[in-house]
C-alpha cells in the first residue's frame, strides 16, 4: 500500500492548517524564498496557546515542519516527512512576532533532510529548532 501512495501526486488545495489560506481556523503561514531558504513571519494569537501566553508546543512543532517541507518541496521536489525532531530552548509568547527559517541540508535519489528554526525577530532570541527527514515523490 504504502509504495503505491508515494506513487501519487501531491495537490494542494489551499486548505493546508499550515499555509493553507482558504483554512478558516488555520496558521495562514506565508512563505517566501531567498538564498536556498523558505522564511515565515507572523504572531500567534491566544487560539494557539498550550499554557497561559505560551504558544503550544505542538502548534511550533507544526510551524517548523512546514517550513521545512516548504524548503524541500521548493529546492527539491514533492515529499512528505518521515521522522520529525524539535529540540525547544525557550516559550514562544501570544502575540510574539517571530521569524521561521528552513533549509535543505542534504539530498539524495528518494530522500532529503531538511534543517529550521524559530527566532524573535526583535532580539533574535532562539525559540525552538528542527530536523526533518522526507521522502521524495520521483
Amino acid at each position: 500500500m504504502a509504495g503505491k501512495e508515494l506513487n501519487k501526486k501531491l495537490s494542494d488545495d489551499r486548505y493546508c492548517f499550515a499555509c493553507g489560506p482558504l483554512n478558516p481556523i488555520g496558521l495562514h503561514m506565508e512563505v517566501w524564498f531567498r538564498d536556498n531558504k523558505a522564511f515565515s513571519r507572523f504572531a500567534l494569537e491566544r487560539e494557539f496557546q498550550g499554557w497561559n501566553d505560551i504558544v503550544h508546543g505542538g502548534v511550533v512543532a507544526t510551524i517548523l515542519d512546514e517550513i521545512m517541507a516548504h524548503a524541500v518541496m521548493h529546492y527539491v521536489g514533492q515529499a512528505v516527512t518521515t521522522l520529525l525532531q524539535i529540540t525547544y530552548r525557550a516559550p514562544l509568547h501570544v502575540g510574539e512576532k517571530f521569524e521561521v527559517i528552513g533549509y535543505v541540508v542534504e539530498q539524495k535519489s528518494r530522500a532529503a533532510v531538511a534543517k529550521a528554526e524559530i527566532r524573535i525577530l526583535h532580539s533574535n532570541k532562539l525559540i525552538a529548532r528542527g530536523e526533518s527527514r522526507f521522502i521524495l515523490f520521483r
